[in-house]
């Protein structure tokens, strides 16, 4: 009996070892490199968010060995992709390109994204630039306004998304000068770019990646004049004359991943984002394109999202798109 009771105490020892030994390889065995981790862009490819997010993947990929990959799931101006990251599983292996707009997606109700995600870092900020076709007949803000002011509902300012950062600036711009234009959104960038080039809308909020050699730059918004070495002439909001206005001047960018995925994972996404984030190359592109730099991980992004969506409230109030 007793030696009976002896073997079966041993194998419970033995079981609960190799037990907790399963365990403790599970909770460190992110990430199986045998897995692709999955980096969901809300807009469509092209624009200067898809543009970020692939640069910053391939990086992610060469310094971690671990396989990253950008998909664009479009549509619900950024909602669409921002809830399918929400909703996936959250083990780490599908993560958000989120920024300003899901900020503003959730205070529209587009999305829940500023409590379904948890964040893993803040990464940077990008002013935008109004710019219009290249041979338009406008040259400077100045201009475009006055003649939308006289001739009011005949001037149609694009956006990157009706829930997007652009979309406030151009309700803000558009409440600001008496309610001129028309407001229309676009499926991301690149589309912009495409509509303001071919005609479809006569001026377009962009970032500054977007301004290419078809599209002429009117003002920056930045609070002084850009980094980018094609834009370092335009002169800012300030100098064209609107500096009061109250309005975002550019597009926060960061990394999120569903709400509940573990620690250790999070730990490991934070650690690696920021080893590329800060490798020479990485930073060589950030500065060639004019790149603000907001670097935070974690519960320090946290903070900065709160502080954010504060800050948005009154303009997107007075754009009308805060949801009642």
């Amino acid at each position: 009996m007793k030696r009976a009771l002896i073997i079966m105490l041993v194998a419970l020892v033995a079981t609960t070892t190799v037990f907790a030994q399963g365990l403790e390889e599970t909770s460190a065995s992110f990430p199986d490199p045998e897995r692709t981790i999955t980096i969901i862009v809300p807009q469509g490819a092209g624009g200067g968010t898809d543009t970020f997010a692939r640069t910053l993947a391939a990086k992610m990929t060469e310094i971690s060995g671990q396989n990253f990959i950008v998909e664009n799931i479009t549509g619900n101006s950024t909602g669409t992709g921002t809830n399918e990251v929400i909703k996936s599983e959250p083990d780490g292996y599908k993560m958000l390109m989120y920024g300003t707009y899901t900020i503003v997606g959730t205070s529209v109700g587009a999305t829940d994204g500023a409590s379904g995600l948890d964040f893993i870092s803040g990464l940077t900020l990008e002013p935008f630039v109004i710019g219009v076709k290249a041979d338009s007949q406008w040259t400077t803000l100045q201009e475009l306004i006055d003649y939308a002011k006289a001739n009011p509902g005949q001037v149609t300012i694009g956006n990157a998304g009706a829930t997007g950062t652009t979309a406030v600036v151009a309700c803000g711009l558009n409440v600001a000068c008496g309610n001129c234009f028309n407001v229309i959104p676009a499926n991301g960038g690149a589309e912009l770019q495409a509509w303001v080039m071919g005609g479809h809308c006569q001026v377009g909020i962009f970032s500054q990646t977007e301004i290419v050699s078809g599209i002429k730059p009117l003002a920056f918004l930045g609070e002084t004049r850009s980094l980018n070495e094609n834009l370092g002439d335009v002169p800012t909001i300030v100098e064209a004359g609107y500096g009061d206005l109250t309005i975002p001047y550019g597009c926060f960018r960061g990394l999120a991943v569903p709400k509940g995925t573990p620690d250790e994972a999070k730990n490991w996404l934070a650690d690696t984002v920021k080893k590329a984030f800060y490798s020479d190359e990485f930073q060589s592109f950030m500065a060639k394109k004019g790149y603000l730099q907001t670097f935070s991980t974690l519960a320090d992004t946290d903070a900065y999202n709160a502080q954010l969506m504060a800050d948005l409230q009154p303009a997107l109030k007075a754009a009308g798109l805060v949801k009642k």
